[in-house]
């Protein structure tokens, strides 16, 4: 993340501050107070990047869990509907208070509807008569 390599970063550059305003004290005594106050941050900021940071792990760790929760429940979930089906039958209506719904058969298909014959012999609009052959 960025804002992780932000946060070593800065760590790492106010710890070189502190430590070169410690060491020139006696030639910049001004700096003692901003010092002190730097320390102060960086040392709450270490302590929040270690909590973020083992917040992220623990989301994982939670989000992994939550995961094989559901896996075992939806498992378990399965096993208690096929009892349930085995002891009172698939077709009887305690099912629905499983969230099953019972078997009622198949439905049944519709009749087709009756078409009016079409007729099997010639076409009654064009003749029945032969052409005669082409003048030449």
């Amino acid at each position: 993340m960025a804002t992780t390599d932000r946060s070593a970063s800065d760590l790492k550059e106010w710890d070189e501050l502190a430590t070169a305003a410690a060491t020139n004290a006696p030639d910049l005594p001004q700096t003692e107070i901003p010092r002190a106050a730097l320390v102060k941050l960086r040392d709450e900021m270490r302590e929040l990047v270690i909590q973020r940071n083992l917040h992220q792990a623990n989301k994982q760790q939670v989000s992994q869990r939550i995961a094989k929760i559901h896996e075992e429940g939806s498992k378990l979930a399965t096993v208690l509907r096929v009892l349930a089906k085995q002891h009172y039958g698939n077709r009887s209506d305690k099912l629905v208070e499983f969230g099953i719904p019972p078997f009622r058969g198949r439905a049944k298909k519709a009749a087709p509807t009756t078409q009016p014959p079409t007729p099997t012999g010639p076409n009654p609009t064009t003749p029945n008569t032969p052409t005669p052959p082409a003048a030449k």
